[in-house]
C-alpha cells in the first residue's frame, strides 16, 4: 500500500514560524533602506531649490523675499519659473492677494516642495486652516497647497527688516537670509555663503498637517509662519513628532537637513547647540562659528 508524502501540521507550523522570524528580522532593514532613500531624495529636493535660488539671483541680482507683501505670494511662488514650473507661475497674478488667486494657482502642489519621509505632493492634500481671508467673524479659510521646506528668517521669529535681533560691531542690523518685501544679495552674506542657512525642513507636529500656524499653505504671504522658520536659542531643532512648537525639524531620525548659501545641503543633528544654529542663521554678524 503506497503512502502519501507531505508536510505534517507541526512541520507546516515550524516553517511558518521560521518565515515569520525572517520577515521580522528583514523589516527593520527594509525600513532603514527606505528612509535612507527618502532622506537622499529630500536632500536632492533642497539642492534643486538651491540651484533655483542661485538662478533667481543670477537673473535678478537678488534672492526672493520671504514674501512679496503682507497678502501676496511667498518665495515659493516667486521661485517657480526657476524650477521649470512656468505654467503654474503664470496662473498667478503676483499683484493680487493670495485669496484672490484662482483655484489651480493656489491648490496645485509642487513635488519638489515635499520630503517623502513625511508625505508627497499626491498624499499631502490642501491646507485645512490658517489661510484666512477677511477680518473678524467674516474671515473664511481659503485652502492652498502645502510644502515641507521653509526659508530662514530672523532668530527672533520675524521676517520684517525692522525686527532684527541685534546689530553688528559696525552698527549694521543683524539679518537672516530672508526678509519681508526685499530680497538679499549674495554680497550681503558677509559671514560667507557656505556658513549661512538659506532653508531647512520645517517641523510639523503629528496631527497638525495642513493646519496653521504650523502648516497652512506654502504660498500664502499673509501667514509667513507656514513658509518660514527661525533657528537659534529661542527655536532649537526638534524631531519629536509630538512637539507643538514652531521650529525647524523633520521626520528623519535625529537629524534635519539644511540648505546653505553656497548651494550645499547638510544634515544637522537635532542635538546641535542652539547657539550654533543661531550663528548659522545670521548672515552678517561677524562671529566665529565653532565646529558642529
Amino acid at each position: 500500500m503506497s503512502r502519501r508524502s507531505g508536510f505534517t501540521l507541526i512541520e507546516l507550523l515550524v516553517v511558518i514560524s521560521i518565515i515569520s522570524v525572517l520577515i521580522g528580522l528583514l523589516l527593520p532593514a527594509v525600513q532603514r533602506v527606505r528612509e535612507a532613500a527618502n532622506r537622499m531624495s529630500c536632500g536632492n529636493n533642497m539642492k534643486q531649490l538651491g540651484l533655483a535660488l542661485h538662478h533667481y539671483h543670477d537673473t535678478l541680482e537678488t534672492m526672493p523675499p520671504s514674501r512679496l507683501n503682507s497678502t501676496g505670494p511667498t518665495w515659493a511662488i516667486l521661485l517657480l519659473p526657476f524650477m521649470e514650473q512656468d505654467n503654474l507661475y503664470h496662473k498667478w497674478n503676483i499683484f493680487f492677494p493670495y485669496g484672490s488667486q484662482i483655484d489651480v494657482a493656489r491648490m496645485t502642489p509642487v513635488k519638489g516642495f515635499f520630503c517623502p519621509s513625511r508625505r508627497t505632493a499626491l498624499s499631502a492634500g490642501m491646507s485645512l486652516s490658517g489661510d484666512l481671508v477677511g477680518n473678524g467673524a467674516a474671515a473664511v479659510h481659503v485652502p492652498g497647497a502645502l510644502g515641507d521646506y521653509a526659508v530662514v528668517i530672523d532668530p527672533l521669529g520675524h521676517d520684517a527688516p525692522q525686527a532684527a535681533s541685534n546689530v553688528t560691531p559696525g552698527g549694521l542690523p543683524v539679518r537672516a537670509a530672508f526678509q519681508f518685501g526685499t530680497g538679499t544679495r549674495f554680497a550681503d552674506f558677509t559671514d560667507g555663503l557656505s556658513e549661512t542657512f538659506l532653508m531647512g525642513e520645517k517641523h510639523v507636529p503629528i496631527g497638525k498637517e495642513g493646519q496653521g500656524w504650523w502648516d497652512c499653505s506654502l504660498y500664502d504671504g499673509r501667514y509667513y509662519q507656514c513658509s518660514a522658520r527661525s533657528a537659534g536659542r529661542m527655536f532649537p531643532l526638534t524631531n519629536n513628532p509630538q512637539d507643538q512648537a514652531w521650529k525647524f525639524g523633520s521626520r528623519h531620525l535625529a537629524v534635519s537637513q539644511f540648505l546653505f548659501g553656497d548651494g550645499h545641503v547638510r544634515t544637522i543633528s537635532t542635538s546641535t547647540n542652539p547657539y550654533i544654529l543661531e550663528l548659522l542663521s545670521i548672515r552678517n554678524d561677524g562671529e566665529v562659528i565653532p565646529g558642529y
